[in-house]
């Protein structure tokens, strides 16, 4: 059996972050059903945050108010096109991209519960998958880009906390605290430091570099790569 480990570093509001996973859940999945034995093999996913930052008011905002802070150097007419060709690629792997809705002042809340749940993932013996992480990192893109919330409102974080499966008081506990919130600002500056192109950036087995939403056949190339190597 083979451990291969990923670190995804990502922000919330990057639709480019949200095909991304997409496209690892659909590797895996790939990977476990075609390759030898790969159903035996674990993977270890941890999810890093990145401060994108594309609000700069202190309080929320309609999503297109920032189109020109976003975009500065576009005309109507590409950004037109960037919103088709990003809707074809988000249809591509089941995501119906909804451009309008609110944008918070940070992604830093959002992160915090990620953090949250890899804790409650390394204390659990039961969820050795880290099915409630997955749970609640899919439900916070789908939020942000599919149902137009704004995943700065502690009434979403707590609703999505609460379908992963995270306990209502433990969550109301670390969204009424400032918890992780030193940890979380820490990894977000190391992940500026670290990436060349943004985000999303992968990380696998602590070497191997993929900066960009990849094809799910790419990414299972590594795998097969890790795979052989520590079968060697």
């Amino acid at each position: 059996m083979a451990i291969i480990e990923i670190q995804v570093i990502s922000d919330i509001i990057c639709a480019w972050c949200y095909i991304a996973k997409r496209n690892l859940d659909a590797a895996i999945s790939l990977y476990q059903k075609t390759y030898p034995g790969g159903k035996e093999d674990t993977f270890l996913i941890t999810w890093t945050p990145y401060y994108l930052d594309y609000n700069p008011h202190p309080f929320s905002v309609e999503k297109h108010t920032l189109i020109d802070v976003r975009l500065p150097d576009t005309t109507p007419q590409q950004r037109t096109a960037l919103t088709e060709r990003m809707n074809r690629l988000g249809r591509g792997v089941g995501i119906q991209f909804n451009w309008g809705g609110k944008i918070g002042p940070h992604t830093r809340d959002a992160h915090r519960l990620i953090h949250l749940a890899q804790i409650r993932w390394a204390e659990s013996k039961l969820d050795k998958d880290g099915e409630m992480q997955n749970t609640l990192v899919e439900g916070l893109f789908e939020a942000y880009h599919v149902l137009a919330q704004d995943v700065s409102e502690r009434s979403v974080l707590r609703s999505i906390a609460l379908r992963a499966g995270i306990d209502a008081a433990q969550v109301d506990r670390w969204l009424d605290s400032d918890e992780g919130a030193s940890v979380v600002d820490q990894q977000a500056k190391e992940s500026k430091e670290m990436t060349n192109a943004g985000v999303p950036l992968f990380i696998i087995q602590k070497k191997h570099r993929i900066d960009s939403a990849s094809d799910p056949v790419d990414l299972m190339r590594v795998f097969i790569q890790v795979r052989k190597m520590q079968s060697s």
